[in-house]
């Protein structure tokens, strides 16, 4: 017999939210993502910085679009502009211009002007990858001494929503023990109007002594309308018996905790 509850909690900690400039084989961008907050009709402009941080070559790059969705694991999936529903590729314009050089050690700010047409379609959110791409190619050596040419690309989310309240409304539907794999599986759906992103973590407690055991956290993302498999490994040596496990969601900017348990038994 399994027991499944959820909840939810209201924090009243203030989240702290740091951006990370990540570097992709020579580029620096920030910040990684681009949220416009714009109704149909509107328009804004957005900086980007981009950084060459080789000490020796200079970067030709171009700026391109492609559609980009979550799979059902949190995965990226890119497409081709303009096939998806939730497509804004059409919607951006790159200033100055979508090509641009980058000097050793040297940045530039490029602006992503949005704008939303008067007509659009009733998906919640509406989203892009851009794709700052080398288009002079590097010869180089790899680790073997094997002679290589090589060229960079960093990808950037490009994200709409209507400017409307902020609807957080991110919500567990199952909860489940697979005995075969020796996992647990989370079941979320994304019922709001925004980019919802935070970390799962996990703990077990032993029903019969009280041991406590930490798992694996989980890191989450979903966009609105998104459904999402959680896969939560156990470890291989679990002692046969009845346990509690207790999975928390935080949001990364959204002072609220989601909280789902159940109980299960290892007789393996």
């Amino acid at each position: 017999m399994k027991v499944l509850r959820f909840l939810t909690i209201v924090s009243f900690l203030a989240l702290i939210v740091s951006t990370k400039i990540s570097a992709q084989s020579g580029i620096t961008v920030s910040p990684p993502r681009t949220y416009f907050a714009l109704n149909p009709g509107e328009s804004e402009r957005k900086k980007i910085m981009v950084t060459n941080v080789s000490d020796v070559h200079t970067l030709e790059l171009s700026v391109s679009f492609n559609d980009w969705k979550y799979d059902e694991f949190g995965g990226n999936v890119v497409s081709e502009p303009n096939t998806l529903p939730t497509s804004n590729a059409n919607w951006i314009t790159v200033l100055p211009s979508n090509t641009f050089t980058l000097l050793p050690r040297e940045s530039k700010e490029i602006e992503v002007l949005m704008q939303v047409p008067e007509k659009i379609n009733t998906e919640s959110v509406h989203t892009a990858m851009m794709y700052i791409t080398q288009t002079n190619p590097i010869a180089g050596q790899n680790k073997s001494g094997e002679n290589i040419i090589f060229s960079i690309r960093t990808g950037i989310k490009i994200y709409q929503r209507l400017n409307i309240a902020r609807d957080t409304n991110v919500e567990f539907t199952n909860f489940v023990y697979d005995k075969t794999e020796n996992r647990l599986v989370l079941n979320i759906s994304n019922e709001g109007n925004v980019w919802s992103e935070g970390t799962i973590t996990n703990e077990i407690i032993n029903q019969e002594n009280g041991q406590q055991i930490k798992l694996q956290d989980a890191v989450f993302y979903s966009l609105p309308n998104d459904k999402r498999i959680v896969y939560i490994p156990l470890p291989k040596d679990l002692p046969k018996g009845s346990y509690i496990v207790t999975s928390t969601l935080s949001f990364e900017k959204d002072d609220q905790l989601k909280i789902a348990e159940l109980t299960f038994s290892n007789d393996k």
